[in-house]
């Protein structure tokens, strides 16, 4: 099994987690079992997850748009991450939290991967349906609410705020996700 040190060398007793450990902690978070506070502080996780994460944002945004050039796509999924990365950061330095940094993004992006892949299907499903969605579009609004409530778990934890506020914020970055993908995308009239 593969398996990667999310500690330096130097530390006396090294700590070794396995993905597996990881895809069952991102599973919990994702059923709020867990939080932010529970993910291992590693750049090293955060850089992999985020590498993970573009991929599959890229595999799942062109499925959505089918229409719109791979250059398009591309700049959608960076420019969207960025901004949650960027916005997150600051809202944790306005809150006094700077130091949680690595493990709400860590726990931000895994668990993004993880219902993006169980998102997949539906995707594919709904390439073939456009027409008439029906249950895929409701599946994949379902999806959606789903990300939306464990988005603003991961920001009640991390902020310590109440789960209002929480799902507010999560609100914004779900439509700060729209405006960008209407920033390069353009309406059917």
């Amino acid at each position: 099994m593969f398996v990667f040190s999310l500690h330096s060398r130097r530390s006396p007793l090294p700590e070794f987690v396995c993905v597996q450990a990881l895809l069952i902690l991102f599973w919990r978070i994702s059923r709020l079992q867990k939080g932010p506070e529970d993910v291992p502080a590693s750049t090293a996780l955060l850089v992999l997850l985020l590498m993970l994460m573009l991929f599959l944002d890229l595999v799942s945004t062109h499925l959505g748009l089918p229409g719109i050039r791979i250059f398009e796509v591309l700049l959608i999924v960076i420019v969207a991450n960025a901004s949650v990365l960027v916005l997150t950061a600051v809202l944790l330095q306005l809150f006094g939290y700077l130091q949680r940094i690595l493990q709400t993004l860590t726990a931000l992006l895994g668990t993004s991967i993880v219902i993006t892949v169980l998102a997949m299907p539906v995707l594919f499903g709904l390439q073939t349906r456009m027409d008439n969605p029906g249950g895929w579009g409701i599946l994949l609004l379902v999806f959606e609410l789903w990300h939306l409530v464990i988005t603003a778990h991961i920001l009640r934890r991390a902020l310590s705020i109440s789960i209002l506020l929480a799902l507010l914020l999560a609100m914004g970055y779900k439509l700060l996700g729209y405006q960008i993908v209407g920033l390069f995308v353009m309406p059917v009239s």
